[in-house]
């Protein structure tokens, strides 16, 4: 861990006395700059930037859809992130850094706020301020951490929690340990998800009085609530699952939307609608986008874009489903002399006002990385995997009236209401960065199927591309630790995921 410590180090120095609509523009010391409220809300707004900018958008968003089964590389797509469309995975990878590196800056900025906000001297009002951003760094650290277990760590099983991998915990500020046989060893499954649970502890108590509010660009009381229930379901505890997401959904302050102009004002202009939390962001300062070469406008009006939407994805929409009117659009589609009719993702079209006097959209849209869709989809799954088919199939009908124009409720049990629920999810939350890891905590393994058009996606055929199966289990469910982590830290050299 000695070299992300003193990176981050190196960073934290160059943290930035900002406004929030404000990109980073003068310096400030670690040591001297946190002493008032107004300091802590200059480095509250690098936590938030932090997390926005590295946690959800960009490469871990797209990367879980690359890696799944939603999409197909085009014969044009110039092997771009072909790394993790293919399952050729490496630990000396940027993305994999990246993830790695992001995710501990964010504690470590998260410890140093923890460290130093205690200290401060202000009135009562300003301590309920400091409170608040408390209760922030709290859940930013559940939040990083259950990332990393997602991605890095093996299914959570509470009869082997005690003797698989977690992820390296650490309560600590910017420093950097005294010898390298102090620094932190992954520690297991149950310890990470205990680190978890104790912040998110404190985080709840501490957000109690941050109400939740449609849109909001801050972490809500909702906001740790809706993340409690994603980690009750990644962990099989379906009765808290099912009773925190279905109070959310049941909440009179999230509605569900029902048509296609507020559906797609949502998700182009960004209303912050259905949206538990909604990510700040202006021109000046906007997170990575979210659709990585899904359009591919180019200068002379046509389309080709990197990855195409997979046929069955198409055919599991209701072609009046707001849905598929908002997030496919049928165009002609070039690659190079070949030209082809098809549905391609328009999830993230780009908000007008995140590219002022741009002529071709940037795809740049805010961040939602909570919508109160997805809370009726844990409903739905955690009350059917605990067999109460009642309850499950409300909140899937719920869900689907509100998608599907004239919609008539229907009545599933058993393993084909598992399958309904499934499917719903794979479109709800299609393009968000949910179903690499859907697959594996399904344990279901991932497999590809047929293209829109064969002639146009990379390795027609292959099953290494197009038509890729890789088995529940697979190594590659498991990202690498970085390569420079392991060389670095003695406490984790053979600490290395299998197959890497």
């Amino acid at each position: 861990m000695k070299k992300i410590l003193y990176s981050l180090c190196v960073m934290a120095m160059l943290l930035s006395s900002c406004s929030l609509d404000l990109q980073p523009s003068s310096s400030i010391s670690t040591e001297t700059s946190l002493t008032t409220l107004a300091d802590a809300q200059n480095f509250r707004r690098d936590l938030y930037l932090t997390m926005r900018d590295y946690l959800c958008s960009g490469s871990p968003v797209y990367l879980m859809e690359l890696m799944g089964d939603s999409f197909h590389a085009s014969i044009t797509f110039g092997n771009r992130n072909g790394e993790y469309y293919k399952w050729e995975m490496r630990s000396t990878f940027g993305n994999v850094e990246t993830l790695w590196h992001y995710s501990y800056y964010t504690v470590m900025l998260a410890n140093f706020l923890e460290e130093r906000i205690p200290q401060i001297q202000g009135t009562e009002s300003e301590k309920k301020q400091l409170d608040i951003i408390l209760g922030e760094c709290a859940f930013a650290k559940a939040w990083s951490m259950f990332m990393l277990a997602e991605l890095f760590c093996e299914n959570y099983n509470p009869s082997t929690a005690q003797s698989t991998y977690g992820v390296m915990l650490s309560d600590a500020s910017f420093t950097t340990p005294s010898s390298p046989a102090t620094y932190p060893g992954r520690s297991t499954l149950a310890e990470t998800y205990d680190y978890i649970a104790r912040n998110l502890a404190i985080a709840e108590q501490k957000l109690s009085p941050v109400d939740g509010e449609e849109g909001s660009i801050y972490i809500t009381i909702d906001a740790v609530k809706a993340l409690e229930a994603r980690i009750a379901l990644t962990k099989g505890d379906y009765a808290k699952a099912a009773s925190i997401a279905s109070a959310l959904a049941d909440s009179d302050e999230y509605t569900l939307l029902d048509s296609t102009e507020d559906f797609e004002d949502l998700w182009t202009n960004d209303s912050g609608k259905e949206c538990i939390t909604q990510f700040w962001a202006d021109f000046q300062s906007v997170p990575a986008s979210n659709c990585y070469d899904y359009v591919q406008l180019q200068s002379n009006g046509t389309y080709s874009p990197n990855y195409i939407p997979e046929q069955w994805i198409i055919d599991a929409f209701d072609s009046k489903d707001i849905r598929f009117q908002t997030w496919f659009m049928k165009t002609p589609v070039v690659f190079g002399t070949i030209e082809s009719n098809l549905y391609i993702c328009v999830k993230y079209p780009g908000n007008p006002e995140l590219m002022p006097g741009v002529a071709i959209s940037t795809y740049l849209n805010k961040i939602k990385p909570f919508r109160i869709a997805e809370q009726y989809l844990i409903a739905a799954e955690a009350y059917a995997a605990s067999g109460n088919d009642t309850e499950a199939c409300k909140y899937l009908n719920r869900l689907r009236r509100h998608r599907i124009p004239a919609y008539a409720t229907q009545s599933y049990t058993g393993e084909e209401l598992m399958l309904q629920i499934k499917e719903e999810r794979a479109k709800e939350l299609y393009a968000e960065g949910f179903r690499y890891k859907d697959l594996k905590r399904w344990n279901e393994g991932m497999q590809r199927s047929k293209a829109q058009d064969s002639n146009v996606v990379s390795g027609a055929g292959s099953s290494t591309t197009e038509l890729m199966i890789r088995p529940a289990g697979d190594p590659f469910f498991l990202w690498p630790v970085p390569q420079s982590e392991i060389d670095s830290n003695p406490q984790i050299r053979n600490q290395q995921n299998p197959g890497y």
